[in-house]
Parts: structure tokens; C-alpha cells; sequence
């Protein structure tokens, strides 16, 4: 027959072994985040600092590091919003080309997460003298005006601005140009606001980055020979013969206009024949032109006109 104390005694054993082995589960289970190693590659943007004066980064990929880290899964998962960043004390560099190690100790990582790997390793500078260089504006255009139409003229407003750069980049540049503007189909000139075209590492000193660009376009002028133009009388009574029948003349216009003139036949030449009488005159005829255009030379000057004594037929 059983013993009841002991069967008590035991029963109570396997209680008590049961909820510590709960409790046991549940803290694995809620310690388990932060006790689980994980591995994983973190991006760290690099700056720097202590630029000594009078010098210049010409060339230094500051973009950023690639660190292979290892630590608790629940930490490796923050890093990302932890912003962490390395920073290049530069204060001891020299002009030429500089080779920064990339010290482990100063990654600003949290406590338990360990650096296995550092890529890259270092990071070459290459540093040249800085100086400052006044340079003309140029206003630069792509693009034509429209037909008939010409570009006269670009203006800047500042005419020239002083750049710091680096000595070599400043030592071969004579002007520094604008971003383009299109003048592909104009008619007319203009005014806008533009900015600079920078290169890479020069900046501008005491001065706005907006330049005011003045664009000159006018319409393009030509000039044509016209050959063989009738001479007509006008406002005469009687019978006429205008001797020699035909002028030739040279117009100086704008290009639309002139090329319309010429298609057109849209030049009037006569005689004023008003008051006239029967007879025999020297007369120098009339040309009409369009606005904007001007006559050139006409040849013949002098007419003759032979008024005959027989009115006209109206």
C-alpha cells in the first residue's frame, strides 16, 4: 500500500519542477532576441575635418565605409537608425596624395557589437594648394533662333565673379560659363535669371550664384537685287512710252520680309505723270517699300517719258 506523505511529497516535486521549467521557457524565450549572435554588413558615410587653411580636397571618396560587424541580433537590427558616422581628422595632411588608415577603435558602434571586417581598410586624399582667381562671365546658349532671325550678343550681370578652387583647375580655366539656355526658335531678346556651371570643388567668393543673362536676337537682314521691274505712269491723261520700260533696284530688309517681297512682286515703281501735256520729260521714278526695308540703288535714276497727244482709254 502506498505511503500518502510520500505521494504527496513527490507530487509536489513535479510541480515545482514544472513551473520553474516554465518560467525557465519563458525567459529563453524573451532573452532569446538579445542573446542570439547574428552577422551582418553595415554602410557608415565618412566625413572629415580639420582641413588646414589654404588647402583642398581635389579628390577623396567620402562617400562612406563598409563594416563586417557581429553582435546581438537585437542590436544589429538598430544600427541602421543609429546614424553612425566616421570622421577623418585631416589636420595633418600634405599636399599630394595622402593615405588615411581607417582606425577601428574610432567607429562609433554600440557596446557587444564587435568589427570583424573594414572595407576599405584606408582612404586616399589627394590635396592641392587653394587660391581664388577672378574669371568673365560666359553666357552659354544651345540652340538657333528662329528662321530669319539672329543671335547678336550675350551679356552677364555680375561681368565676372572671383572662384576658389584648387590651383591646378583655376590655372587652366579663362571664363567661367553658365548653364545653357535654349534660344532654339526665338524671335525677340531677353532676360533671365541663370545659374553657374560649377565644376566640382569650386565655390563662389562674395558673390550670388544667380547670374542675370541679357540675351540679344534681332531679325537678320539681307539684301537683294530685283531685275526688270516694270515702269508704270500714274495719274496721267494721254498716251505714254516711258523709256527704259524696266529699273532695277537693291532692297536691304529683314529676311522673312525681303523673301516675301520677292515672291510677291510686292515693289511699285512709277512715274507721276499728273499735269502732264503732250511732250517730251526727264523724270526720276517713285519706289514703293515696305516698312523696314531701305533702297540701296536703283539704276536707271532719270527717265524719258513721251507724252503723246492722244488722251487714254479709261
Amino acid at each position: 500500500m502506498n505511503n500518502p506523505i510520500s505521494f504527496s511529497i513527490l507530487s509536489f516535486r513535479n510541480l515545482t519542477g514544472l513551473i520553474l521549467f516554465f518560467f525557465i521557457g519563458i525567459g529563453i524565450f524573451l532573452l532569446w532576441p538579445y542573446v542570439s549572435i547574428q552577422e551582418a554588413d553595415v554602410f557608415i558615410p565618412v566625413d572629415s575635418e580639420n582641413i588646414p587653411e589654404g588647402m583642398i580636397i581635389t579628390k577623396g571618396p567620402f562617400t562612406g565605409i563598409e563594416v563586417h560587424v557581429r553582435g546581438p541580433k537585437s542590436i544589429i537590427r538598430t544600427l541602421s537608425d543609429l546614424k553612425i558616422q566616421y570622421t577623418i581628422d585631416l589636420s595633418a595632411i600634405i599636399i599630394g596624395v595622402n593615405i588615411i588608415p581607417i582606425h577601428q577603435a574610432r567607429i562609433p558602434l554600440p557596446k557587444g557589437v564587435s568589427i570583424l571586417k573594414i572595407n576599405p581598410n584606408s582612404i586616399t586624399v589627394k590635396v592641392e594648394n587653394e587660391i581664388k582667381k577672378k574669371l568673365p562671365v560666359n553666357i552659354s546658349l544651345t540652340g538657333k533662333p528662329a528662321k530669319g532671325f539672329m543671335f547678336v550678343r550675350a551679356e552677364a550681370k555680375p561681368m565676372s565673379v572671383t572662384l576658389r578652387g584648387s590651383e591646378d583647375t583655376l590655372d587652366r580655366m579663362d571664363k567661367v560659363s553658365t548653364k545653357p539656355i535654349n534660344i532654339k526658335g526665338l524671335s525677340g531678346s531677353f532676360k533671365r535669371e541663370v545659374t553657374l556651371d560649377l565644376v566640382e570643388n569650386l565655390k563662389l567668393v562674395d558673390s550670388s550664384k544667380i547670374i542675370l543673362a541679357t540675351v540679344i536676337i534681332k531679325e537678320q537682314l539681307t539684301t537683294i537685287t530685283f531685275d526688270n521691274i516694270p515702269v508704270q505712269g500714274d495719274g496721267g491723261l494721254y498716251v505714254y512710252r516711258i523709256t527704259p520700260p524696266v529699273i532695277t533696284i537693291k532692297v536691304k530688309g529683314p529676311v522673312n520680309m525681303i523673301e516675301k517681297l520677292y515672291t510677291s512682286n510686292g515693289v511699285r515703281v512709277y512715274v507721276d505723270l499728273k499735269g502732264l501735256k503732250p511732250g517730251i520729260y526727264n523724270k526720276r521714278a517713285t519706289i514703293t517699300l515696305p516698312v523696314k526695308t531701305t533702297l540701296i540703288d536703283a539704276t536707271p535714276e532719270i527717265f524719258k517719258v513721251k507724252i503723246i497727244d492722244q488722251k487714254r482709254i479709261r
